[in-house]
């Protein structure tokens, strides 16, 4: 995943922004990586199955979100949403 982060961020970025955005987005990606197993180990408490649920669900959403990276990214054209945008204001 951090290999086609990187892949991704370098096709739409411009190059200077690339040092300061990696290390926010590192710094985001370790803050979720701590707690969130934090959290988790509190719901795991209560309900284990809970646990899976969630986790399938965090799953669901990234694969639903991945839809929304266009083929051929590129400045101003990041998501598929702003292609359906233009693609509106050009009919």
């Amino acid at each position: 995943m951090a290999i086609a982060l990187k892949t991704y961020f370098q096709k739409i970025a411009d190059p200077k922004d690339i040092a300061s955005a990696s290390a926010v987005s590192f710094t985001i990606n370790h803050i979720a990586a701590v707690f969130l197993p934090f959290l988790l180990g509190i719901v795991w408490l209560t309900s284990p199955s809970l646990v899976f649920i969630i986790g399938a669900s965090i799953g669901f959403l990234s694969l639903v979100l991945s839809f929304l990276v266009p083929l051929d990214p590129k400045q101003g054209f990041e998501t598929t949403i702003k292609y359906k945008k233009a693609e509106l204001e050009n009919i």
